[in-house]
């Protein structure tokens, strides 16, 4: 956005829990804070400002290269903090944000720009539609000013007014004076305005940002039997058609296809989920799955994982730092980590793929439409060929040609009578 800057300041109302200020309250996964600048960023407002008071030190972490200013708990309204940055700025539109009021969100802001500009206002206040509201929100509300207006302000603040709720009221008194006008932009959204002051609001707003989630969603054609337990953060990027299950945790950067079945109770993070895939019961992380799969119950597929299209992976299975080949079976009970598994590979019940010697891991390479019988061990590094079969039981310490069966176990033997001789009560 063109000629335009931001304050976010934070409105000094103690901490929310032990170290924590409002700002900093987690939000569907993410701060407060976090949200304000999510709709900035988006909206391509990279010069802003930020105003905190004492003992507030940790948001400085989420200002990243922005100014910081510490205000005085008696000095007014926080922008007022920010003087000598908005002398600099006086040619441009500044809009003022409150850190703990989540939900000015990008349309909001940009919509009420786009009639601050229009209607050539010296100060437009964002209001949530709201009659009864108004007033309230005239103390506290977000608003654009225009920068030399703003610095015009500072110069004129009423010194009395110390918690800065006035600084609103004063600003259109200063306007009608002067003769110009300041406007309003209807949002039409109640949330407007909600802050993060006390662990109780912050449960509330949780509850509206879950619940503005699910209508996105919804609109965009994703399907929910009921929203129980289910939390997926704004980020989150899901196709038409898709399932979402009860107990479902969706975050960070996840895009999940259409037609998918997501749940009950999984939780995927920072993920690819391709078209028609299923994960049940299962944790996904930094990891893509294509098209087709199917996983679940009770696994897990832990970060840098690449499942591709059509495996089917049972339960109790643990896929680490592997790639799995298309249309491969691993039925249950096998842990796969730090592998490259071909296509068509059958893994029976148990196998374990044993990467770590003590002091390093090693990657072992399987090839298309080998089968591994129940219980095999590969001890890493080894390579199996194509088409190669390993016997159930068998401990695999060397490469397994093409085509090869490897038997890697004792050959049996039996004791006739041992257990005459052994456990002679039991028998009586």
């Amino acid at each position: 956005m063109q000629n335009a800057a931001a304050i976010i300041y934070t409105s000094g109302c103690g901490a929310l829990y032990k170290n924590c200020p409002p700002a900093l309250g987690e939000l569907v996964f993410r701060p407060v804070l976090g949200w304000v600048n999510a709709a900035l960023d988006a909206l391509e407002i990279s010069d802003r400002c930020y105003v905190r008071y004492e003992g507030e030190d940790a948001l400085e972490e989420l200002a990243k290269d922005s100014p910081v200013f510490v205000h005085s708990k008696d000095a007014g309204h926080p922008a007022l903090s920010a003087n000598d940055w908005v002398k600099k700025r006086e040619d441009k539109n500044i809009v003022v944000l409150c850190a703990e009021a989540p939900f000015v969100d990008e349309a909001s802001i940009k919509g009420a720009f786009t009639h601050h500009i229009e209607n050539n206002y010296d100060m437009t206040v964002l209001a949530s539609g709201g009659r009864t509201a108004f007033i309230k929100e005239l103390t506290n509300s977000a608003f654009w000013v225009k920068g030399a207006f703003l610095s015009e302000l500072f110069s004129s603040a009423d010194p009395e007014d110390k918690d800065g709720k006035g600084f609103i009221s004063a600003a259109l008194k200063v306007i009608s004076g002067k003769g110009t006008v300041a406007g309003t932009f209807v949002t039409g959204k109640p949330e407007l305005n909600m802050r993060a002051g006390t662990p109780e609001e912050l449960l509330t707003l949780n509850a509206a940002a879950r619940t503005a989630v699910f209508k996105k969603l919804c609109a965009e054609g994703v399907r929910f039997i009921c929203t129980d337990g289910i939390i997926i953060e704004p980020s989150v990027k899901i196709g038409a058609g898709t399932k979402i299950l009860p107990g479902s945790i969706i975050k960070g950067s996840t895009t999940i296809g259409e037609g998918c079945i997501i749940g009950p109770n999984s939780y995927i993070e920072d993920s690819v989920i391709g078209d028609n895939t299923e994960v049940n019961s299962t944790q996904v992380r930094s990891s893509t799955l294509e098209n087709g799969v199917k996983i679940g119950p009770f696994s897990q597929v832990r970060p840098n994982c690449i499942i591709h299209d059509g495996c089917k992976i049972g339960d109790y299975v643990e896929i680490k730092n592997s790639e799995v080949g298309a249309r491969t079976a691993i039925a249950h009970l096998t842990y796969v980590g730090d592998s490259d598994v071909g296509e068509g590979v059958n893994f029976g019940c148990g196998c374990c793929i044993a990467n770590y010697d003590g002091q390093n891991k090693h990657r072992t390479k399987i090839g298309d439409h080998a089968f591994l019988g129940c219980n095999t061990n590969l001890i890493a590094p080894v390579e199996l060929g194509d088409f190669a079969y390993t016997a159930a039981g068998s401990t695999i310490t060397k490469n397994v040609p093409d085509y090869a069966l490897a038997v890697g176990r004792a050959k049996q033997e039996n004791i006739a009578d041992w257990v005459k001789k052994h456990d002679a009560i039991k028998i009586k």
